[in-house]
């Protein structure tokens, strides 16, 4: 058997939408953006939304939207993929990364505090494969430093903080909706937050500033436009967000089956433990289960994680690594001048992740196979 690390399946629902799209002849941003928008706002709780060319380009425009740009800094996490750090360069801001807590492996509120200095305008979190980040304590920081708190969601849509949606506890949150995402747009990404003056200029810097849309025109008869901005093409189409409209019209039963998997996991990995450690989660938040990522126990292998991986994969098993800290990456170690010494953390975390095969296509025989794989190498290489 051949288990895929990832792979994509569409139902009727979303090539009825594209259909429709295409029949109407219209097939940049309109109609189906606007119902997109209206949909993850009523599952995020958040009152206002933007749609977007990618997550990386909602990223950006918060930051610019917000004034961030030269002498500014924007505190992040280095466990996370490299866009949310090059959005806060694009800007000429300064990106200063901060270790991770090593059980969640998401942003340290701790480390993110003794980072802050007079030049700190924002904290970017990321919640890494659904978990939610601690908000409490990220609330409580940025509140006190008087700083945005911006939520980098593309793992977790869906999600919940205390019985709150991600996508309504942030000043402003951005979604993904790449291919591999918990929805797609093929490439995509959403900016919601409940503040409209910042989704209105979001949305005006995504369309080269202009002051008036190409459907606004189209239905109201007018041609004339202004540009009053410098702006960007950052705006989603309606073929793009027709395959979201069609994949939320299953969400809910797209999210169900991650959970189930998630719970197939759980249980055939739980005579494991000794060698390896399940994800982390806590029962008073609701996990996106956007990945399901294990760590190795070094001491307890007589193989590293990379030869493991290899193992998995001769035995057909897809696996991925997420992520590969920025600091590790050769542009940014070259930008930023950070090294692994500075985020122990981090680099521990790094060397023991392993992203199994995960996603709503994958079948309950093809999840056994990876746990039964695994067990086999543990038999082989474990200590």
């Amino acid at each position: 058997m051949k288990v895929p690390f990832f792979r994509l399946s569409f139902s009727k629902e979303e090539k009825k939408e594209v259909a429709d799209v295409l029949k109407t002849g219209w097939v940049t941003s309109g109609p189906k953006v606007n119902l997109l928008e209206k949909q993850i706002i009523k599952i995020t709780g958040a009152h206002y939304a933007a749609a977007l060319s990618s997550g990386t380009a909602g990223l950006h425009l918060v930051l610019e939207s917000l004034g961030i740009g030269e002498g500014d800094e924007v505190i992040t996490t280095p466990f996370t993929m490299a866009a949310t750090v090059e959005a806060i360069m694009y800007t000429g801001a300064r990106p200063v990364l901060v270790d991770i807590d090593p059980v969640s492996m998401n942003i340290d509120p701790a480390a993110v505090e003794k980072k802050i200095s007079k030049k700190t305008k924002a904290v970017i979190s990321v919640d890494i494969a659904g978990c939610p980040c601690d908000y409490t304590g990220l609330k409580k920081i940025t509140r006190k430093h008087k700083l945005f708190l911006i939520t980098d969601a593309a793992h977790s849509l869906g999600a919940k903080y205390n019985g709150q949606p991600i996508g309504s506890i942030a000043h402003s949150t951005i979604f993904s909706f790449y291919s591999t995402k918990n929805i797609t747009t093929g490439e995509g990404g959403m900016v919601v937050s409940n503040r409209k003056r910042l989704i209105d200029r979001v949305r005006h810097l995504s369309l080269h500033g202009m002051t008036s849309s190409g459907w606004k025109r189209y239905r109201g008869g007018s041609w004339r436009y202004d540009i009053t901005d410098l702006g960007y093409k950052y705006n989603m189409s309606d073929l793009s967000a027709a395959l979201g409209v069609g994949q939320m019209r299953r969400f809910k039963n797209l999210k169900k089956k991650r959970l189930q998997l998630a719970l197939q996991y759980f249980k055939n990995f739980k005579s494991m433990t000794d060698i390896i450690e399940l994800p982390y989660y806590r029962d008073f938040n609701e996990h996106s289960w956007h990945l399901f990522i294990i760590r190795i126990i070094p001491e307890r292998w007589k193989i590293r994680r990379d030869r493991l991986i290899e193992e998995l994969e001769k035995a057909g098993v897809g696996c991925g690594v997420h992520f590969i800290p920025v600091y590790q990456l050769s542009y940014f170690k070259n930008e930023l001048g950070y090294s692994g010494t500075d985020f122990p953390n981090c680099e521990n975390t790094f060397k023991c992740v392993i992203s199994l095969p995960f996603y709503p296509d994958l079948k309950n025989a093809e999840a056994d196979y990876v746990c039964d794989r695994l067990r086999i190498l543990q038999d082989k290489f474990g200590k």
